[in-house]
């Protein structure tokens, strides 16, 4: 887990490092070149919008529509008051989050409508707020919660200060539950915003860091559609692709399991499909686990596959061993509705199952087969070790 958060987070800070670096070069920079940024935001925002619209990216396109709207409202100096900074500087973090916990939809959908409605929402109360100016908003954005000497080193009000950190706390806190690429991408996006709100209106700064937070979008995309071609929906494991990038690079001595849930159609018929997606999560969670190097893929339905490059059969067989082991002794829980005969109501009742798997597995050595030649010997020892009685390993 910590992993994968430190994988996605890893090109954001570089990101952010030279977004940092180019800042300090301001007073060494070329007016021409200086000039040339000042269409860099567009032309990004054009070029990654289309991307996200592509991959129907809904995230991430209305994070570069936030993006551009504080650069457009920096760089034409809208913020004059300090109420109309203190509405942008306390939104901004806010709508943010918003958009990154917001599941994907289309934009053209009616299940985009929502999001829609918030935007406008939030710019419509901000005009208001900015031509009507009623006491209840400036007493509770622009008020003093602390002593003010204890935050002289700021522009941002206090209330804007505590949301900015409550948006921080919520973007760590759901990027630990559940890392993603996007995850990453907000936590960087913000403090650029924090970085450009506090800097105000320094042209050069706001178009670095602008564009710093458009290519931050950029590898998101970039990312996610990697994951899409990559990545099995259901289970997270690598895919069929991937699988065939590996066989594609593998050389030398390595092993190549095929493993198969027994009795998974049964199981399929007797407790539903949904049971049986619960199924396979907690088989590729337990093959995640995987000792000995072990690469795991779903091949396809009920069907896995694990390569151990390196490794014949006997180094590689404890660890299958062990995996097949965890599946057999980990208790499945499966909930079933249940109909009394003196009442109409409907109960659920738990019954703890055995979920097992068999496993066939060959070795580099064999035959002197291609990879693929490896996958298909694998998969009749499988079928040898299901015609044995099952849940065993076979080679």
């Amino acid at each position: 887990m910590i992993f994968n958060i430190f994988k996605s987070l890893v090109p954001i800070f570089l990101i952010l490092f030279l977004a940092l670096y180019g800042y300090q070069q301001n007073f060494s920079t070329a007016y021409p070149v200086i000039n040339s940024l000042m269409y860099l935001p567009a032309i990004l925002a054009v070029f990654i919008a289309s991307l996200a619209l592509h991959f129907n990216r809904s995230s991430i396109f209305f994070i570069i529509v936030l993006l551009m709207s504080v650069n457009l409202l920096l760089n034409f100096d809208f913020v004059a008051t300090n109420m109309h900074y203190a509405l942008l500087a306390g939104f901004s973090p806010l709508l943010l989050l918003v958009f990154t916990i917001t599941p994907e939809r289309s934009l053209f959908s009616f299940r985009a409508v929502p999001l829609y409605v918030l935007v406008l929402s939030v710019v419509g109360f901000s005009i208001w707020t900015v031509f009507e100016k009623p006491d209840w908003v400036s007493l509770y954005l622009l008020k003093d919660w602390f002593p003010a000497r204890y935050f002289d080193w700021t522009h941002f009000p206090q209330t804007v200060i505590f949301i900015a950190i409550f948006v921080m706390f919520s973007l760590l806190l759901i990027s630990l539950i559940k890392p993603s690429p996007l995850k990453a991408t907000s936590i960087g996006i913000l403090v650029l915003l924090i970085i450009v709100l506090q800097l105000k209106t320094n042209t050069y700064s706001l178009n670095i860091f602008i564009s710093s937070a458009l290519l931050m979008c950029l590898y998101a995309i970039v990312q996610e559609s990697w994951r899409m071609a990559y990545l099995d929906e259901l289970t997270e494991l690598p895919g069929r692709r991937a699988l065939k990038e590996k066989f594609q690079s593998i050389s030398g001595l390595y092993t190549v399991a095929m493993l198969d849930v027994d009795h998974f159609k049964k199981f399929n018929d007797t407790y539903g499909h949904d049971t049986g997606d619960t199924v396979l999560r907690m088989i590729a969670s337990k093959m995640n686990k995987v000792g000995g190097g072990g690469f795991c893929y779903r091949y396809g339905g009920e069907e896995f596959t694990v390569v151990f490059p390196g490794k014949g059969v006997s180094d590689a067989e404890i660890h299958l061993e062990n995996l097949r082991k965890s599946i057999a002794d980990m208790p499945f829980v499966v909930n079933r509705q249940s109909r009394r005969k003196d009442s109409n109501k409907s109960t659920k009742k738990q019954k703890i199952v055995q979920v097992t798997v068999s496993i066939g597995y060959v070795d580099s050595s064999t035959k002197n087969k291609n990879a693929w030649g490896l996958l298909k010997l694998a998969d009749l020892a499988l079928y040898r070790a299901k015609k044995k009685g099952r849940n065993r390993l076979a080679c």
